[in-house]
């Protein structure tokens, strides 16, 4: 994708589900979702944002637009008209982003653990205070995969793509959004707020909270399986017969290029 190798993992078929991961890792980060979801009858596809992972990419990191478009690229440039977007943390403001500019190409959306409350310094500092609690949280495999990520990526990329996430409102898209969105958090989760997941909820018109029981900010590496059966239920809801029209219209539009 101009002339640079976007890196992606892809299992199953079915209805497309892309996975978009959070700060500083990689599509390895759904290591206990992807088989699981593409077991379940459905096509998942999980890519390594420019600069993360195995994709080479700017060195200043990411802006969420920028991750939007860069989303919005490869999907055009593999061929997916239209998927379901699930974004984990700071990818939940990326895919809010991509189905504003381009609401012919997702179906649905699904926030995991969803980064956005408060604003620019106030946010990084109570960012930076949830992570610190939650380290004792998190497995030691999930701890192994970030630890690993954020050396491939780099200490500044991946700060700065943080603070560039941070003086990112999400809450101005959610009233433009058309399709259902399902809010996943972890019981535990000292990141993401209860009352912020309702109000993104609350704010798309067509969204739902689902709460993991015991679940912290690594929700999706959640081990009893009800993340991931959250996730499924959802797929369903939204693979029906209403929902042909919508792929129709997507493989009609004008990709843009």
């Amino acid at each position: 994708m101009d002339g640079r190798l976007i890196r992606y993992r892809e299992a199953g078929r079915g209805l497309p589900l892309v996975l978009v991961h959070g700060l500083g890792v990689s599509a390895d980060y759904w290591v206990r979702n992807g088989p699981a979801i593409a077991a379940a009858g459905f096509r998942v596809l999980a890519p390594d944002l420019p600069g993360f992972g195995r994709t080479e990419g700017p060195a200043a990191g990411l802006g969420v637009k920028a991750q939007a478009e860069a989303v919005r690229r490869w999907a055009r440039t593999i061929g997916i008209a239209s998927a379901v977007y699930l974004g984990h943390s700071l990818s939940c403001q990326a895919i809010l982003e991509l189905a504003v500019a381009r609401p012919e190409m997702v179906r649905g959306l699904i926030m995991a653990a969803p980064t956005g409350e408060g604003s620019g310094t106030r946010r990084l500092l109570s960012q930076a205070r949830g992570l610190f609690q939650d380290l004792h949280r998190e497995s030691p495999k999930l701890a192994a995969l970030v630890a690993q990520a954020y050396l491939r990526a780099g200490p500044i990329r991946v700060i700065r793509t943080w603070r560039l996430g941070a003086s990112h409102d999400p809450i101005p898209l959610l009233a433009k959004v058309e399709v259902p969105g399902l809010i996943v958090r972890g019981e535990n989760d000292p990141v993401v707020t209860i009352g912020f997941c309702d109000l993104l909820a609350a704010g798309l018109g067509r969204g739902r909270v689902v709460v993991v029981p015991g679940g912290s900010h690594g929700v999706i590496f959640d081990p009893t399986g009800a993340f991931n059966a959250a996730v499924i239920d959802f797929l369903h809801s939204i693979d029906s017969p209403r929902s042909i029209s919508h792929v129709l219209q997507a493989e009609s539009a004008d990709p843009e290029e």
